[in-house]
């Protein structure tokens, strides 16, 4: 036994490796619902309004009114709340499909939506193929005397160039039917459902299962004759098995958190978000995803078609159609929270490990607590800097016989706390640290008086009371 006094952790950042996690089933909050005479009827996108309590939505296509609405969300089944509606002036609602907000104060409408495809009438197309994003003021919004806003209109298309395949051509176009949106250092970033393009019908290689990431950067001055052209930046499989039907992987709302570390995308049956991203080098982080169930044993699908941060862990979600609904997710319980004692798979701890940003902390559910967790396959290696945290009191037991615990490779930095180590007939069976590693009220155990359960190779550091019983 060896207590020492220690300053604060330190935190640093690590870029992950691509990686995509399953975490299981969840259920979500019941945020209220839209009543069946309410004039929003296809809630298709969501925006928080500056009082950081209400959002903002609208209808999808198809529509007469070119209103959006401001409202309140309820609880379990209760009539939502409108609390403002604004006519958006010099529009028509071909396809409204989301809303993003900046950090200027504006909401921006985006009709991104298949405008054409390639079942559309060539007659029609050449003017539906240019697509618009009205960027709309809060402050006219809830100004007391509005009951109308005029927008700022920026027209754009999609490019024929830029692709992983390059065979698109001059008389080529490409026509996105695009759900989701974000807005990210003064750019709108767009995720697509499906996409088409004519007369080829296959320029640009598109792939079934992903979505195609566009940038667009808001210029003033364009129009119908001369629109702003995104640009194509990436791609991502959301096709996780070959049985996978569309309602699992087509996108249909994005948002981004307030600090900005978390891109969420929803389909009707799954939400992803994607962490330890650098820049808008989004889909390269980390994806974690989970599948919506209504009683944790189940799996369903369900029409949402918009999702908002309402801080920087939890989301808001809204459900397309007559009658629909809000509903709310916790993120990071998905993500860092330990649910289960399995060595691995949704829930478990070495899931969560892989979902973390660097600097995370990661915490166990109650039942955990005094629970052991058995890792029968491979040692816990921490990949990145990371925290496992257990508050006084509330211990945790990590338990392997056939593997060393864990493993803290060389430039990573760990923090332990309240979490007891059990090793058995391995040699050096307990905590190998080539890193940093800070243990706090800690106990490692050794079932053999004769193997180490601490080995160590890097920088260790001790606070309050550790038992290392070799």
């Amino acid at each position: 036994m060896r207590p020492l006094a220690l300053v604060l952790f330190f935190i640093s950042f690590y870029h992950a490796i691509d990686a995509q996690v399953y975490q299981g089933l969840i259920v979500p909050d019941k945020k209220g619902r839209f009543g069946n005479s309410s004039p929003i009827t296809q809630a298709s996108g969501l925006a928080l309004d500056q009082n950081g309590v209400s959002y903002w939505t609208h209808n999808d296509q198809g529509n007469p009114l070119t209103d959006v609405y401001k409202i309140l969300t309820a609880t379990g089944e209760q009539t939502i709340t409108i609390q403002k509606t604004v006519e958006v002036l010099n529009t028509v609602n071909l396809d409204w499909e989301d809303m993003a907000k900046d950090d200027a104060g504006n909401i921006y409408l985006c009709q991104v939506g298949k405008n054409c495809n390639a079942n559309s009438d060539p007659l029609e197309c050449p003017t539906r193929y240019v697509f618009k994003v009205y960027k709309l003021p809060l402050a006219s919004l809830n100004h007391p005397d509005s009951v109308s806003v005029t927008p700022e209109t920026f027209y754009f298309k999609y490019p024929l160039m830029g692709y992983d395949v390059n065979n698109c051509g001059p008389d080529d176009t490409v026509f996105v039917n695009c759900e989701a949106s974000i807005w990210y250092n003064d750019a709108m970033y767009f995720f697509t459902k499906n996409i088409w393009s004519k007369s080829t019908n296959n320029c640009g290689g598109w792939l079934e299962g992903y979505t195609y990431m566009f940038k667009l950067s808001l210029t003033a001055g364009s129009s119908m004759e001369n629109p702003l052209v995104a640009q194509y930046i990436a791609k991502v499989n959301l096709k996780m098995s070959a049985s996978d039907l569309p309602a699992k992987y087509q996108v249909t709302a994005a948002a981004i958190s307030p600090d900005e570390t978390i891109l969420a995308l929803v389909t009707y049956g799954r939400i992803w978000q994607f962490r330890n991203f650098t820049g808008d080098d989004f889909l390269s982080g980390t994806a974690t995803y989970n599948d919506y169930s209504n009683t944790g044993l189940d799996t369903i699908t369900r029409g949402y078609e918009g999702v908002e941060f309402l801080n920087n862990r939890y989301i808001t979600l809204c459900v397309d159609g007559v009658n629909g609904r809000l509903s709310g997710i916790d993120l990071d319980s998905l993500a860092l929270w330990v649910r289960n004692v399995n060595n691995a798979g949704p829930g478990s701890l070495r899931n969560a490990m892989l979902s973390v940003t660097a600097g995370d902390t990661i915490h166990f559910l109650p039942h955990i607590i005094n629970d052991t967790i058995q890792v029968t396959s491979t040692p816990l290696i921490f990949d990145k800097n990371m925290h496992l945290i257990q508050p006084n009191g509330q211990p945790v037991f990590i338990k392997a016989f056939t593997t060393n615990v864990m493993t803290v490779p060389t430039g990573k930095t760990v923090s332990l706390r309240n979490i007891h180590l059990i090793c058995g007939n391995v040699t050096n069976g307990g905590i190998i640290n080539s890193g940093t590693l800070w243990l706090e009220n800690m106990n490692i155990n050794s079932a053999n008086p004769a193997n180490r359960s601490l080995i160590n190779m890097g920088n260790l550091n001790v606070r309050g009371v550790c038992w290392l019983n070799n």
